[in-house]
């Protein structure tokens, strides 16, 4: 009898260490590791080459433009670009005249337009993070910039055979985004603020030459992936 319940004594004990083990590694196997979601879906939405048009409004009028984009790795990408847009002194302010019907600025003497040509570097942001429908980026670039400068309230003739052509420096930077996931076209909006240095200036102005006409832009883009 001492020998059996010694045997069951032991049986006992050896059963509820065994539970006890049992229950500690189901702890641990039960115990789990949470990452971040991240977006590993292939981005076929993004083809190599971009061909398109810019279309702006800013402070100082509305412009438009030309720009090719050409990938570089996933996120950079090169971009050049050719924009022509009004050109305005702050101080500029159109009067309407109730005896001719027709709006003038006093003290105004040419009408600028200016076609920046500028070469630039656009960087996606949160690429795994974000899907492919939304991509947002920023954007820097810089290059040469042409001044037109014509006669004001002239007929169109005689201003555009009386106007000068002024070369300065120009520079730009931004944030965008794409939207959309077709891979033949291209849709997105940005906004820019645009650097326009001239070293000698030039008169919008009477008596008021301008060494730079800086200005914001909102953008437009519609392009063709290829």
């Amino acid at each position: 009898m001492k020998i059996a319940a010694a045997f069951l004594l032991a049986f006992s004990v050896a059963s509820i260490s065994h539970a006890q083990s049992s229950s500690s590694s189901g702890a641990i196997d039960t115990a789990y590791s949470y990452m971040p979601i991240r977006n590993m879906t292939p981005d076929s939405t993004v083809r190599r080459n971009a061909l398109g048009l810019n279309l702006m409004i800013g402070n100082s009028g509305f412009g438009f433009g030309v720009f090719y984009r050409q990938h570089i790795d996933g996120t950079l990408s090169w971009t050049l670009s050719w924009n022509i847009s009004e050109a305005k002194a702050p101080n500029e302010v159109a009067v309407y005249n109730y005896f001719t019907g027709q709006k003038f600025v006093p003290g105004k003497i040419n009408q600028l337009f200016t076609f920046p040509l500028t070469v630039g570097l656009q960087y996606r942001l949160f690429k795994n993070e974000l899907t492919n429908s939304f991509r947002p980026y920023v954007f820097v670039g810089a290059g040469p910039n042409g001044l037109l400068a014509s006669p004001y309230d002239q007929p169109l003739s005689w201003s555009l055979s009386h106007s000068h052509t002024y070369i300065g420096a120009a520079g730009d930077f931004g944030i965008g985004a794409y939207f959309g996931v077709d891979p033949n076209s291209l849709i997105g909006a940005s906004i820019s603020y645009y650097i326009l240095a001239y070293p000698h200036g030039v008169q919008s102005m009477q008596g008021e030459p301008m060494a730079n006409f800086n200005s914001f832009f909102i953008g437009f883009n519609i392009a063709t992936q290829f």
